[in-house]
Formats: C-alpha cells, structure tokens, sequence
C-alpha cells in the first residue's frame, strides 16, 4: 500500500528524514530484529504517528525498499545517459564501478538489498527481488541492444541469454565486493578502489572475449 496522505502532506526533508532513518535500521538488523521503537526514538516521533503513516510495519519496509531503489536507479540513470554512444563493454565497466562507488558511499543501500536476497522473512520478497531484476535486466538490455546495433557483439548473440549472463555476472561481482567469502578467493572483498577496479575490468575482459563481435 502506498503512503497515507498524512504522510504525503509532510514537507519533504521530514518525508526523506524519516525514511533515510528507516533505511539504517532495516540495513543494520533486517527485517525481523528491526524496531519501530527503536526508529520513533531516534526521530523523536510518536510510534503512532509511523503507523498512521504507512499502515504497519510491511508498509513501513515496503516505503523504505522503494525509497533505496529510486536511489538507485536514478545512479544508474544518469550513468547510462553519460555513457550514451560509448563501446558496450566500456559502458558496462562504469556501471559497475559506478555500482562499487555506490556501495563504498551509501553501503545501507546495497545491505538492504543483501537483506531482501538472503533472508527469507522479508514482506513482499518475490514482488521486491521481481522489480530490482525488471530494472536490471532492462537496463543492461539497453546497452546491449545499442552494442548490437554498433557491431559490437558477436550477430550470433540471444541477447536475452547475454543479458542474463552479464546481470548475474556483475551482480555476484558486487556481492562479492560486499560480503565475506563471496569472492573465491579474488581478493575482491575489501580490496581497494585500484585493485577493485582491476578486476572489473578483468571482468568486462572476459566478457568481452565471451560475447564480442570477432576480428
């Protein structure tokens, strides 16, 4: 359900200042462990006032999801419109250093995201993976679709099936950059900004000799 109309007539940096905190208590505990008691304290609200906003607490994270995704969706917007017209695989190494950037600056976003995969007992879950996977695979389909008409991808291609490979390939990769032994040994995790760079475009490499146009 979305927002109450209470909650749509608050100005909007009361709007944002109470989902910006909403979004460090689920990222830091997840769904389950999060407190709306633990929230109304640090916003110095009353706990009915978060009820009569969002309804209930599956409301409350279901604001809160939406309001971390716009975010970044609209990163990667604006990567893609500064991209625009470049070679597919160079477009594709600064999504993903664009992803590692993000992570590194704001990394609530990409916990909550962690916290919607991994843990079962989050409301609306299949709805919420659903729309993430919608906005990535659109999103590398259109640079693959640009790539193609560029010549720059193999003519053989079912870009359906390479979108898919890239999605899974660069999500694990930033799963990777985030989460303890997830990286099989690459030093990923932690890495600094140059190593973490080298191995992306390792990467990117690697797919750019698996799915490139030939000599």
């Amino acid at each position: 359900m979305p927002p109450s109309s209470t909650f749509n007539n608050l100005p909007p940096d009361k709007q944002e200042r109470i989902l910006d905190e909403a979004l460090s208590e689920f990222a830091a505990v997840g769904y389950a462990r999060a407190s709306v008691n633990r929230l109304v304290a640090r916003l110095g609200i009353a706990k009915g006032s978060i009820f009569q906003y969002f309804r209930d607490k599956p409301g409350l994270f279901r604001q809160v999801f939406d309001f971390a995704v716009e975010r970044v969706k609209g990163h990667l917007r604006q990567v893609r419109a500064d991209t625009r017209g470049q070679e597919v695989f160079s477009r594709l190494e600064q999504s993903l250093l664009a992803g590692l950037r993000l992570i590194e600056k704001n990394p609530r976003l990409f916990q909550l995201y962690l916290r919607v995969v991994f843990e079962g007992d989050v409301p609306f879950r299949g709805r919420l993976l659903a729309s993430i996977r919608i906005f990535s695979h659109d999103y590398i389909m259109d640079l693959l679709t640009d790539g193609a008409a560029a010549g720059e991808l193999r003519p053989d291609l079912d870009l359906e099936l390479a979108a898919f490979v890239v999605d899974a390939t660069l999500e694990r990769f930033l799963v990777a950059s985030a989460v303890e032994h997830m990286d099989s040994g690459l030093g990923l995790n932690q890495a600094d900004p140059d190593r973490a760079a080298e191995l992306a475009a390792g990467l990117v490499d690697t797919l750019r000799a698996g799915l490139g146009a030939r000599p």
